[in-house]
Formats: C-alpha cells, structure tokens, sequence
C-alpha cells in the first residue's frame, strides 16, 4: 500500500472535517485556534486526524447536555 493514500485517508482536510460536523470550515479553524481540535501540518496544509476528529466531539448523554446546561 502506498503511504501516501494511507495518509490521505487517515487524515482529513478542514473542509472534510466541516462536511462531517455539519459546520463552516472557519469554524473548524477556530476550534483548532482554541484548541478543541488538534491540527497537523503538512507543508502549508492542515490536516486533522480521524481520530483526533472522534476525539473532538462530545457524547450527548441527556437533553440538558445539548442545551448547554
């Protein structure tokens, strides 16, 4: 297998990551600015891992957790 399709598809662009939260790329940029998303960097693009995009999301255990209470 090629390592370059191995990463292509280990890690995903700012846009893929926005296409999979159901958000603005800008938004996934200002969570990895704040840290709630860990980015790496490739040459000048930034990639974030699938896991680490697993990681970034928060398990809704109860209606109160959705509105933020």
């Amino acid at each position: 297998m090629n390592t370059n399709t191995t990463i292509a598809r280990d890690f995903l662009s700012v846009d893929e990551a926005a296409a999979i939260f159901g958000v603005s790329s800008k938004t996934v940029r200002r969570m990895i600015s704040r840290g709630e998303l860990r980015a790496k960097k490739f040459g000048t693009l930034i990639r974030i891992s699938r896991t680490d995009l697993d990681r970034a999301g928060r398990p809704v255990t109860s209606l109160a957790t959705v509105g933020g209470e």
